[in-house]
């Protein structure tokens, strides 16, 4: 056969990959939005496409089997015998009965979720990596029984080494050690880096590992974001903070950082406990079913906390559809802060029509970001948001991590999900949401104290970009929901 027959030949399959690949598009349950991309790049750059539809297109992802049942109704059990479980009809203090509101969201978090809420949580913001790494030092020193933790980022340097070291210590002493870290995340880890650790019985694993393409079981992007610390089951931490030297302000190219982290003691901490469960046995195929790991739990608080935790296996994209919900019932105020910026239309409209009726709606960024073309989009964004009245503040201190939201005076949320289509949809992540006056306007204060290191942006610096910046952030939005 020719030459010029092997290359008609070439492209006749090329072409009906393409169309296969488009028509799988279509029928797939993605958003409009998203397809539009994927077929303007098959279209545009159709190797590059293809290549890149293989590795990272698919919406196929395997599903947890039905063992982590048992975990939830072990969980349950526990919040029942300790009257810590939360329904709407099950509150009763007239705080609580006289904001509908309240009711509404955790009607919806019931149903799209299925972790509990809980009450009689105690939770302590915790404001920024030293004071974080302080508090995860400290709970696992008083550990007796088990340390679970689950990081997106562990890196080779001191702070890495320092927990590392922490962990090999209590082994030693015989309490169980489980690290879960994301494949991805902390892909520069070395092979040997817990060697130390797993020769006293510790226990790792790598989450959704890269393997040869054609064994790999989930798309290569579905990341595992979540930070999580549990330890005995009675001490929680979870957030935006991550292991390594940056955190702490510590790396010179990015200088200062800020970020937000929580730590729960109560009934919560068990509903961390069922995620890091269902995220090991993912990882590591072992059931964490022994009860000595869902105890009879602390309850020193006041605060009704809902953990939610959403990733590509969630039908119903928890995280998302309680951001839209909490912005839909806001009467007073939505400050949002998040280093990443590029939401869907869904929730772009809610903030606008939120600051349309009246609501003081704020929006905190970094000034100085990690990713240039996120940046780039998220600058898409300002005109419509800007002339619907909210406000927006750029983070001129250093890079701003915290992922935080605050509505009117009664929730306030601190975790790992950003304000953009990979974290709602395509990256493992966990909120704790908490329903707590107090704990709210202390998060609001936080808020308040940031933007005064911030640069509120302007309508007329917005006329002011060039026409290459405008451009660029209209071109690039095309594809925000690949980002």
């Amino acid at each position: 056969m020719g030459s010029k027959n092997m290359d008609f030949v070439y492209w006749i399959v090329f072409i009906i990959h393409i169309v296969v690949i488009i028509i799988f598009l279509t029928t797939e349950k993605r958003s409009p939005s998203a397809t539009l991309a994927w077929i303007l790049l098959l279209f545009f750059l159709p190797a590059i496409g293809f290549l890149l539809y293989l590795l990272v297109g698919s919406k196929k992802i395997s599903r947890l089997k039905r063992e982590s049942k048992l975990i939830e109704s072990l969980l349950q059990e526990v919040l029942q015998e300790h009257q810590a479980f939360v329904t709407p009809s099950s509150l009763t203090d007239s705080l609580w009965n006289s904001e509908s509101r309240i009711l509404n969201l955790l009607k919806l978090s019931e149903k799209v979720s299925h972790l509990p809420p809980s009450r009689k949580n105690h939770c302590q913001i915790l404001f920024g990596a030293k004071a974080t790494y302080q508090a995860i030092s400290h709970a696992i020193m008083l550990a007796k029984k088990h340390i679970h933790i689950e990081f997106y980022i562990i890196r080779a340097d001191e702070t890495g080494y320092g927990l590392r070291e922490l962990l090999v210590q209590k082994a030693s002493q015989g309490v169980d050690v489980r690290v879960l870290y994301d494949a991805v995340g902390s892909s520069k880890l070395p092979k040997d880096f817990w060697l130390p650790l797993e020769l006293k019985g510790g226990l790792t694993a790598a989450f959704n590992p890269i393997r040869i393409f054609f064994r790999h079981r989930d798309r290569m992007d579905f990341r595992n974001h979540r930070k999580i610390v549990i330890v005995d089951g009675k001490i929680g931490l979870t957030g935006g903070i991550n292991v390594g030297k940056e955190y702490l302000g510590l790396c010179p190219q990015i200088g200062h950082w800020r970020d937000s982290h929580i730590q729960i003691t109560g009934p919560a901490v068990l509903s961390l406990q069922q995620v890091f469960a269902e995220d090991w046995f993912r990882s590591k195929g072992e059931l964490l079913e022994d009860k000595s790991y869902y105890p009879l739990p602390s309850t020193s608080g006041d605060s009704i906390v809902h953990v939610i935790a959403s990733g590509p296996d969630d039908r119903w994209a928890a995280i998302r559809r309680i951001y839209f919900q909490a912005i839909a019932l806001a009467q007073k105020r939505v400050w949002i802060t998040s280093p990443y910026f590029i939401p869907d239309p869904i929730i772009e409209e809610v903030l606008i029509v939120a600051a349309l009726r009246g609501v003081d709606v704020r929006l905190l960024l970094p000034l100085k970001s990690d990713s240039k073309i996120v940046s780039i989009v998220s600058h898409s964004y300002y005109p419509d948001l800007k002339k619907s009245g909210v406000r927006i503040y750029e983070y001129a201190k250093g890079f701003i991590h915290a992922k935080t939201m605050v509505i009117d005076d009664w929730l306030g949320t601190i975790g790992s999900a950003n304000m953009d289509t990979r974290s709602f949809q395509l990256n493992f992540e966990l909120n704790a949401f908490v329903y707590d006056p107090k704990f709210t306007e202390e998060l609001a204060e936080h808020f308040l104290e940031d933007i005064k290191n911030a640069q509120e942006i302007s309508e007329e610096s917005l006329r002011q970009r060039g026409y290459w910046q405008k451009f660029q952030s209209s071109f690039f939005r095309i594809l925000s929901p690949l980002l």
